[in-house]
């Protein structure tokens, strides 16, 4: 039992030193950013050894029975729990701006194709009720054309 303790020890000595400090910082976006570089007004999220406690976490109520090494694990869980929300929610965000561009992509794409089409045909039509198909008149095809153009312009705007 002793010797596995010791091995256990050894092995989580060199990996506890190679932790980085974290420093967490909001721009003027309103963007959160992590780095292992502080800049201005950024916050110290994790230290290296567990020297110092984190200052980004709210320190936890002193009691007699509290003691230090307590207070600092309970603050780096409720720090790494606060962190992995945030990371999470980040992920979020960007997976629905990709949504987001994808659709607007495809929308561009579908409203190009029919300018496109509406452009390259000598007649266009429209469905019927019945089914059939209502060929339009110089005019009214011109006016189609038109729509399509200003609905592709609309659908790929900023793209």
């Amino acid at each position: 039992m002793r010797r596995a303790t010791a091995i256990a020890i050894l092995i989580w000595l060199p990996l506890s030193a190679a932790l980085p400090d974290v420093f967490r910082s909001v721009d003027a976006q309103g963007h959160v950013q992590y780095s292992d570089t502080p800049t201005p007004g950024a916050e110290l999220v994790h230290m290296r050894n567990g020297r110092e406690q984190i200052r980004s976490a709210p320190a936890a109520p002193s009691s007699p029975g509290n003691t230090s090494t307590g207070t600092k694990a309970a603050s780096l869980a409720q720090s790494g729990d606060q962190i992995h929300q945030q990371l999470e929610q980040e992920a979020a965000a960007r997976a629905v701006q990709n949504d987001v561009a994808q659709t607007r992509a495809d929308q561009c794409k579908k409203a190009q194709e029919a300018y496109n089409g509406s452009v390259q045909a000598r007649r266009i039509y429209k469905t019927g009720a019945n089914g059939e198909r209502e060929f339009l008149s110089d005019d009214e095809a011109d006016k189609a054309r038109l729509a399509n153009k200003l609905e592709m312009e609309t659908a790929c705007k900023g793209q």
